[in-house]
C-alpha cells in the first residue's frame, strides 16, 4: 500500500445519502436508511422492464431505445407494492397490464414489467461509446446481469455500490461544471468527515478490503467500471458527456476484467443489517 493510500485508509467517513431502485434502470428513491442482507438492499432492483421480442431486460445501457428509462422512477409504497410514475406523472403499480401497454408504447415494443426470479440467468443489451485506453470502446455486447453476486435480484454486477461525494467533487473540478451525484446511481454516499482530505479519487485503491457502516459489514471487491448511463439526460439533467471522458483521463483502473474508466466501488453484504443516514464507514485495516 502506498504512503497516498495509508492516509485515504485514515479518512473517516459519514454516511450522506442512501439509495434503493426497485425498478432496474428507472430512477430510484432517496431514503433515510436501508436493510442489508446477502441479496443487498431490500427493494432494490426486484422488478425489471422485459423486452418480450427479444427476451433480455431492458437497460438505459442500450440507450437507443431504453435510455428513457432514466425518466421513469419507481418507489415502495407502505403496503411493499412498486409504484411507477411515468415522465408525465402517470402512475401505475407494478405488475399493472395497465403499466405494461404504457411501456409499450413510449418505447415502441413489446414490454413488460417482470419480477426477480431467485437463481434464473438474466441479460440485457449494452452500448458502450468511444473510450479511448478502456477495456470496452465503440462496442455493443450482451452481458448477464448480478455478474459478481448471487442473483436474486437485477443489478448489473454487486450487491453495494459506494460512492465517495469528495470523489464526485474532484470529478466536478476537474470538468469545470456540476455533476449530479445521481448519475452514478449510489446505494450509498460517503463523505469524508475530514475537511483536509486531500482531492482526488481516493477510493480507486479501495481493492479486496473490509469495511464496516453502521450496523452492516461490506466486502469491497474495488472500484466500478462506469458506462454510458453515466452521461444521458436524467431526472431534469442534461446530457453529460463530459464524465465518461474525464474518468477515462484521470481514473482509470484495471479491475481484473480490463481496464475502465471507474468511479464508486462495488461490495457485498459479509454481515446483514441496516444502516442509516449519519453512521459511520470505516474500513478495517
Amino acid at each position: 500500500m502506498s504512503d497516498a493510500d495509508e492516509v485515504a485508509d485514515e479518512v473517516a467517513y459519514a454516511v450522506a445519502g442512501l439509495w434503493r431502485y426497485p425498478v432496474k434502470s428507472m430512477a430510484g428513491e432517496q431514503v433515510e436508511s436501508i436493510d442489508l442482507d446477502a441479496g443487498g438492499v431490500a427493494g432494490d432492483r426486484r422488478w425489471a422492464v422485459r423486452d418480450l421480442e427479444t427476451g433480455r431486460l431492458a437497460s438505459a445501457k442500450k440507450p437507443r431505445p431504453f435510455g428513457g428509462l432514466l425518466d421513469w422512477a419507481a418507489r415502495i409504497t407502505d403496503d411493499g407494492s412498486v409504484e411507477v410514475t411515468s415522465p408525465d406523472g402517470d402512475r401505475w403499480m407494478a405488475g399493472d397490464p395497465g403499466l405494461d401497454a404504457a411501456l409499450s408504447t413510449a418505447f415502441g415494443g413489446s414490454l413488460a414489467m417482470t419480477p426477480v426470479e431467485a437463481g434464473r440467468e438474466e441479460t440485457y443489451d449494452s452500448e458502450w461509446p468511444e473510450i479511448p485506453g478502456t477495456a470496452l470502446s465503440d462496442v455493443e455486447m450482451e452481458l448477464p446481469v448480478a455478474m459478481m453476486t448471487e442473483r436474486s435480484s437485477f443489478v448489473d454486477l454487486a450487491a453495494v455500490h459506494l460512492v465517495v461525494a469528495d470523489s464526485v467533487d474532484h470529478l466536478a473540478g476537474l470538468i469545470g461544471a456540476d455533476v449530479p451525484v445521481e448519475r452514478f446511481r449510489p446505494t450509498m454516499l460517503l463523505r469524508a468527515t475530514d475537511t483536509s482530505a486531500a482531492p482526488g479519487f481516493a477510493d480507486l485503491s479501495w481493492v479486496d478490503r473490509t469495511a464496516t457502516v453502521g450496523g452492516v459489514g461490506l466486502a469491497i471487491s474495488g472500484p466500478a467500471p462506469r458506462c454510458v448511463m453515466t452521461t444521458l439526460p436524467q431526472g431534469g439533467h442534461g446530457r453529460q458527456r463530459e464524465v465518461l471522458a474525464t474518468l477515462a483521463e484521470h481514473a482509470r483502473h484495471d479491475t481484473g476484467m480490463g481496464v475502465f474508466a471507474c468511479l464508486g466501488t462495488y461490495g457485498e453484504v459479509a454481515t446483514p443489517g441496516s444502516v442509516r443516514l449519519g453512521d459511520r464507514f470505516t474500513l478495517d485495516a
